[in-house]
């Protein structure tokens, strides 16, 4: 069972509901924190959320976007989306390369990260067998290079040779045109994601999607990338 915890700038009586997010059913608890309200009286009523969500069954919390107090939980714990994001960076690069108006049979990909990661090298060799060349801006990085060339016959280009869009698993390394960021703190570079016949809360849908996705509900082919706020 998932919950969902809300903040109601008014006043109210705490409650707890069914509720639906797209295609999840959930446990819905109303905190309301009108203006005014002491530091203490709003941990309390935080605290009383989560013990009721608990005893409903609720091990996870979706949150709605811009949530403030998601680091006070003490019970439950946050869906996080960076899992699912760095699981199909792959779909994010060949998303990147469409939003910049490259054709991804021409295009180039930058993978960067402080280390070889297995979400990177997974990355890669999705991208491989469709686009025109990758970047791998990492340490030892051009081990896992010369492998790739041999495996699939790509030309893995050096850094001096740039690319049409980046996608970064740390925060520090390259950037090459659009960025994509898959790491704390990162920004999907103005896209997003969303998946075919599949509808979702914009207050909270990256989390139900990353929710689908580990339940295999939505497949990587049902994923599709476009601009943030379309």
């Amino acid at each position: 069972m998932v919950g969902r915890l809300v903040l109601a700038g008014e006043k109210g009586r705490f409650r707890l509901e069914e509720d639906r997010l797209g295609p999840l059913e959930v446990v819905r608890a109303v905190v309301y924190a009108p203006e005014g309200l002491p530091p203490w009286r709003l941990r309390w009523r935080l605290r009383r959320a989560e013990r009721a969500l608990v005893r409903a069954g609720a091990g996870r919390v979706v949150l709605d976007g811009g949530f403030p107090y998601g680091d006070r939980l003490a019970l439950l714990r946050p869906v996080d989306p960076l899992p699912f994001f760095r699981g199909c960076a792959d779909v994010l690069a060949l998303g990147a390369l469409e939003a910049e108006g490259v054709d991804r049979r021409r295009g180039r990909v930058a993978l960067s990260a402080p280390r070889l990661c297995a979400e990177l090298e997974r990355a890669a060799e999705r991208l491989c067998p469709q686009v025109r060349g990758l970047l791998i801006d990492a340490p030892a990085g051009e081990d896992h290079a010369r492998y790739l060339q041999r495996r699939f016959g790509l030309p893995v280009s050096p850094p001096s040779a740039g690319a049409d869009v980046t996608v970064a698993f740390g925060p520090d390394g390259g950037r090459w045109g659009r960025s994509v960021e898959l790491y704390e703190g990162g920004s999907l570079g103005g896209l997003t994601l969303t998946a075919e016949g599949v509808e979702l809360p914009p207050e909270c849908a990256h989390q139900v999607l990353a929710l689908l996705w580990e339940r295999g509900e939505v497949r990587r082919e049902d994923l599709r990338v476009i601009r943030a706020g379309t």
